[in-house]
């Protein structure tokens, strides 16, 4: 015999659900890696929607502070996001970024709007 319960398909029920249903692939079914990439996914996304320039994504990355490794460790250097570009590609001008430890000795992403 399947007892059926009718839940109230409120919003507050709705968010809950979702929650304890994230929790579990989370904890239960997803591999670290499966994680990351659903993570990469979701900010990359969140970033186009909201409309983030280069300059707003090179900000971010510059004053975000990285939280300590271990609480009496040591504070954790500022990133910055740097660019280069490959040579002898098709066509031409083409960039690749990554992000590295601030260093007064290189110089943060700095992008001027198009003219």
């Amino acid at each position: 015999m399947t007892k059926i319960n009718k839940i109230p398909n409120t919003d507050q029920n709705q968010t809950k659900i979702r929650h304890a249903v994230a929790e579990f692939l989370v904890e239960q079914v997803l591999t670290k890696d499966e994680i990351v990439q659903h993570a990469m996914a979701y900010l990359e996304e969140t970033f186009e929607i909201a409309g983030h320039t280069i300059g707003d994504l090179a900000a971010m990355v510059k004053k975000t502070d990285i939280p300590k490794a271990h609480p009496s460790g040591p504070e954790q250097p500022n990133h910055i996001l740097c660019f280069g570009t490959y040579h002898n590609e098709e066509p031409e001008d083409q960039y690749y970024f990554f992000t590295k430890t601030e260093d007064y000795e290189y110089s943060a992403l700095e992008v001027k709007g198009a003219e």
